[in-house]
């Protein structure tokens, strides 16, 4: 019987010449299974698409088949509660923070330069030495070695 089932299908045997195969197909199971799947190895072979015809039998068979899950929406304060929205506002809060420090031209750091006045420019040298030394030992020391020592010193004009 499968001789003959391959020989119609390769068309060596005429359908109508013999009726029998097509009986057999409709009432053997068995032969229906060996032609359908002759047929499905055939168009595998010529890369032809491959649907079995009852596909949507077996999906709906197998999501009739699946269990139903009954569980209960996730709801805002179930969100709030995952472990993303901790880092999510953290990183917000942050962002947030620092567009503000760079969009605001009032909070720029503003550095002055001492100019010296000119009354400080016009101390005489003497009284600048005997006001050093007088205040020395106020001077901050954490251990460091100062580049410099204060000593009295007397400034004359040349000549005299």
């Amino acid at each position: 019987m499968k001789e003959q089932l391959s020989a119609l299908m390769d068309g060596e045997l005429d359908l109508d010449a013999h009726p029998h195969l097509y009986k057999a197909l409709r009432s053997d199971e068995d032969a229906a299974d060996c032609w359908a799947t002759w047929h499905l190895i055939g168009d595998v072979m010529r890369r032809e698409p491959v649907m079995p015809s009852d596909l949507g039998a077996r999906v709906m068979q197998a999501l009739e088949s699946e269990p139903t899950v009954l569980a209960p929406r996730r709801t805002w304060r179930d969100w709030m509660r995952s472990e993303y929205v901790v880092p999510l506002v953290a990183t917000a809060a942050a962002v947030a923070f620092v567009s503000w420090m760079v969009w605001q031209p009032d909070m720029a750091i503003k550095t002055e330069i001492a100019q010296p006045s000119l009354a400080q420019a016009a101390i005489p040298p003497d009284i600048l030495n005997s006001y050093m030394l007088a205040h020395h030992e106020y001077a901050p020391s954490n251990g460091v070695q100062h580049g410099y020592d204060i000593q009295p010193a007397n400034l004359t004009a040349p000549g005299h």
